[in-house]
């Protein structure tokens, strides 16, 4: 699950963001074995960038584009200053897989049936509660690969472990579920 199966690196979005080149070849490289991606937690587009080139099918990117509660001074401090989800959509609005769910990741799971989306890839606030709660919210739609950033994060690892997910440090800061065997035994 954490190999890329090829040789070819995309061209680097030149798009703000904390996402690293290989991560971004990483999300590109399992993007194409996808039909239905959702991503929790877009801000600027980078990784939606990279999802969206990768996957021929839908990629729906939910996100209030408020930030973090806890990096609204730090970070996402431009969210204060501009719509960020209009530069959202300046970086990635041109893709016509992309459909958008403006609003809090918990409320916008609620739409979607159980198991009908082939990767979930969840990156949005870094607190211990924000991640629980998109992974108990998240998990249940996700059919085959559940992943997202921030392993280095304490809470990040610790709400996976909360949840007993069997997972793996993919790529850099990358952690990924594959939901066939979702479980550590």
């Amino acid at each position: 699950m954490g190999a890329i199966v090829s040789d070819y690196v995309m061209p680097e979005p030149q798009i703000q963001g904390w996402m690293g080149l290989e991560e971004c070849n990483w999300l590109y490289h399992k993007a194409q074995e996808m039909e239905s991606i959702v991503e929790v937690g877009s801000w600027l587009g980078r990784s939606t960038h990279a999802l969206l080139s990768g996957c021929s099918g839908k990629v729906v990117a939910v996100d209030h584009w408020k930030g973090s509660v806890d990096e609204r001074d730090g970070n996402h401090a431009l969210a204060s200053q501009v719509d960020v989800c209009q530069l959202f959509y300046q970086n990635v609005g041109h893709f016509p897989n992309l459909f958008i769910l403006r609003g809090a990741s918990t409320e916008a799971a609620k739409i979607f049936p159980p198991k009908s989306v082939d990767m979930v890839f969840i990156d949005a606030g870094h607190g211990f509660e924000e991640v629980l709660a998109d992974l108990v919210a998240w998990s249940p739609i996700c059919k085959k690969l559940l992943c997202g950033h921030d392993l280095s994060y304490g809470s990040v690892r610790d709400a996976l472990e909360r949840q007993k997910f069997n997972f793996i440090h993919a790529i850099d800061a990358i952690w990924a579920v594959d939901m066939a065997n979702p479980f550590k035994e």
